[in-house]
């Protein structure tokens, strides 16, 4: 009984690591950080208990190096799932986005279509932009080689085209907004002298309102003749579905609805003295095989009054094609006339490549199964992080890194499906496609493409930033996270406090410089110039619209945001940070390790288990051995059988004898010659305490080694801790040397005085 129990002592030994827990001599084994134990599990739960995010060992109980190697197991494959996720993303945004070109693309036409003269601060009138629609105009039609059925480079050398194929029509689109009654102040004071009815019938013209009435029924000022729409088909009103326009388009002052009066022109020749432009009208409705195309010059568009008081934004819009990238150019210019009498630019020139899910090239084949793994892997993340708040919702909500794991399935699972819907928005406008194009359309799919580039942004971002999480393992790798965490709470108490002063400063600013100056002309803008200023980005000029209040206010707001608040944030990480690193000694002091120390650990450990378990297995060979020992089955082991099983087995040194002849005579008591069964049993039980003996040096070997590197650690500790002691020893001595020489200096006085 007492042999079963030291054999089962031994074999439980054989499997535990002594170190690791409350073990190897006491040592303890603690999480990686105080604030992580909310998202770190207990190293010893059951094996059906839940995963948790983070990885821990626990002191609270003993760890066998099967349980440390299981949970190790368990971060590697979390980890290397979580980088094959992230980086079939990275790879797939990587093979699809050739910035460097695309930029190229874009530039060229941004450089000969909006940098040139008559735009930007050239363009603030009305006659200004019928300058630039004929510049514009003529430049992407006029020049169109490929249009025009030409393909000579010499003809191309005025073109800025180069091989770029105009998809689709050239769309000029105009948002209109009613009349409205003008401030009594205006009619009645103002305008005190006049006729009263006349005065009645003064209309204003207000800044245009999402959410105000749109003129659909095209009214000249003081024309009341009914428009013959078929003869002027641009005075004719379209809702944005019937134009496949997206619902609304967001400028610098206001967000447009997809609807409004337009035209698609379809190509334009300069006229013969090289001041007009005749422009191909496409057909407009339903039944366009029935309408002709329609010609008009530019300049009776412009005397038809199609732009007056009413008309408060025009779009410009155009898309091209280039075959060698295999990419588009959707080109959106809007002309705003604000109720001021100014008129304001902007323009977005998307590149997207709507075919980069393909099949007809090892490139493209690559890419779509990068996506599919990206798509399958944030499928499988949606159902394990479901599970989890199935649970304890509210355990998982309280986690941030369970937070950040959320956000991230969400965003990966809404691009999924928006780029599922962007192939198949496209598929509906390329697949059978019998004519050009539609603009309108052109434009959606831009947006939508470019959204799901900047989706794609995001996203990239919080993965990267969500691989912190595996730096939990180690106390060293999550000073950061900690330092963060740690100091999170007084910082979101900062962060409240900036946005409550910055806003203050914003309005300040938009009253005092807003009227001249850009950058103030409204408080959002001014919150952002706020920010940069705070960082050492302002132009001093700028904030010289008032010459006393401007540079006051700049001075008021670098000293709250650099002088007091940006002090205050460093100061509290510093602090947080100095918290964690004394954090980090005490554990190494206590002798409490993470998992990381414990496998590195194991490193000698390993080996020295590896060595004694090879003896071992050869002790347990000769057991089973010993069973056939007598080959000839007459119940009697002979020398010639014995020396048949050393040399099979490799026991003689094992045993610690010469030969077969020794070890019969050992083991035959009667000196018959051969063992008997009674002595084959006793030479098993010979070799079981051979077994016992070595099970028992692997385990002392053991604990002598993880003791060494307890002592180790606790002495790296002591030593450092001792010489920070000594240094403060000296600095006190210091103190104390210096108020005893001042005690001598005051007691020499009194004495002088007493004198």
């Amino acid at each position: 009984m007492a042999k079963k129990k030291q054999q089962k002592k031994a074999q439980e030994l054989e499997g535990s690591l002594p170190g690791v827990g409350t073990g190897m001599g006491g040592r303890k084994v603690a999480p990686a950080a105080q604030e992580d134990e909310s998202m770190l599990e207990d190293l010893s739960r059951a094996p059906k208990a839940e995963k948790s995010d983070s990885f821990k060992l626990d002191g609270s109980k003993p760890q066998s190096m099967l349980h440390v190697k299981r949970e190790f197991k368990r971060f590697l494959s979390e980890f290397a799932l979580y980088s094959i996720w992230l980086l079939s993303f990275a790879l797939t945004i990587l093979m699809t986005r050739d910035n460097t070109m695309t930029f190229q693309f874009a530039n060229l036409f941004r450089k000969n279509i909006i940098t040139g003269n008559g735009w930007d601060t050239d363009l603030t009138t009305v006659d200004q932009f019928w300058d630039f629609l004929l510049e514009a105009t003529g430049a992407v039609l006029a020049n169109d080689i490929f249009t025009r059925a030409f393909d000579d480079f010499f003809a191309a050398e005025p073109s800025f085209l180069y091989g770029n194929k105009r998809v689709g029509s050239l769309r000029i689109r105009q948002v209109r907004v009613p009349p409205s009654k003008c401030s009594t102040f205006y009619t009645s004071q103002l305008l005190a002298e006049g006729d009263e009815q006349v005065k009645k019938n003064i209309q204003c013209y207000p800044e245009f309102d999402t959410g105000a009435k749109l003129e659909k029924t095209f009214k000249k000022e003081g024309d009341f003749q009914i428009i013959d729409t078929e003869a002027q088909p641009w005075f004719k009103y379209w809702e944005s579905k019937e134009l496949n326009e997206m619902p609304f388009f967001s400028a610098t002052f206001a967000s447009y609805p997809g609807s409004g009066f337009y035209i698609d022109v379809n190509e334009a020749w300069w006229t013969a003295d090289g001041t007009d432009l005749l422009l191909e009208i496409v057909p407009m409705g339903d039944d366009l095989v029935k309408k002709p195309m329609m010609n008009i010059t530019l300049s009776q568009l412009k005397n038809s009054n199609w732009i007056d008081l009413k008309t408060r934004a025009v779009f410009f819009d155009f898309s091209f094609y280039n075959p060698n990238m295999n990419i588009f150019l959707v080109v959106r210019i809007v002309v705003e006339f604000l109720p001021s009498g100014i008129v304001s630019s902007y323009s977005t020139f998307r590149t997207v490549d709507p075919f980069r899910y393909g099949f007809s090239s090892s490139g493209e084949l690559i890419v779509v199964a990068l996506f599919a793994t990206f798509a399958v892997l944030a499928m499988y993340y949606a159902t394990r992080e479901a599970k989890l708040i199935y649970r304890n919702a509210s355990k998982y909500f309280s986690s941030f890194w369970s937070l950040v794991t959320f956000t991230i399935v969400v965003c990966t699972l809404a691009l999924v499906g928006l780029t599922g819907y962007t192939i198949y928005v496209t598929r509906n406008i390329f697949d059978n496609l019998s004519a050009s194009p539609d603009q309108g359309a052109l434009q959606s799919l831009g947006f939508l493409l470019d959204q799901e580039k900047n989706f794609s942004g995001i996203i990239i971002v919080i993965m990267v930033i969500r691989v912190y999480k595996f730096c939990t393992v180690s106390r060293s790798l999550s000073t950061l996270t900690r330092t963060l965490g740690k100091s999170a709470k007084f910082l979101a108490v900062l962060v409240i406090l900036f946005l409550v002063a910055s806003f203050g400063f914003a309005l300040s600013s938009t009253l005092i410089l807003g009227q001249d100056n850009y950058n103030f002309y409204s408080t959002s803008w001014a919150m952002f110039t706020l920010l940069r200023a705070g960082f050492g980005d302002f132009d001093y000029t700028e904030w010289l619209s008032h010459r006393f209040l401007g540079p006051f206010l700049l001075l008021c707001w670098l000293f709250f945001a650099n002088a007091f608040l940006l002090n205050i944030v460093v100061a509290v990480i510093c602090e947080a940070f100095v918290e964690v690193t004394e954090e980090n000694k005490e554990a190494d002091a206590a002798g409490h390790m993470t998992l990381v120390d414990a496998l590195w650990d194991l490193g000698p450990v390993r080996r020295l288990l590896q060595m004694q378990k090879k003896k071992r297995d050869k002790i347990v060979k000769l057991e089973k051995t010993l069973e056939e020992v007598d080959v000839d089955g007459d119940g009697m082991t002979d020398v010639k059988e014995l020396e048949g099983w050393l040399h099979e087995t490799d026991a003689i040194d094992l045993l610690g004898v010469k030969d077969a002849s020794e070890l019969m005579a050992k083991f035959d008591l009667d000196g018959g010659g051969a063992l008997d069964p009674e002595e084959v049993q006793k030479l098993k039980d010979y070799v079981r305490e051979k077994r016992n003996e070595v099970d028992q040096e692997m385990n002392g070997a053991l604990e002598e080694q993880m003791d060494k590197s307890r002592a180790v650690r606790r002495a790296t500790m002591s030593g450092a801790d001792s010489s920070a002691l000594n240094q403060r020893m000296a600095k006190v001595e210091q103190t104390v040397i210096g108020i005893s020489d001042q005690l001598a200096d005051l007691k020499s006085m009194v004495q002088a005085l007493a004198a």
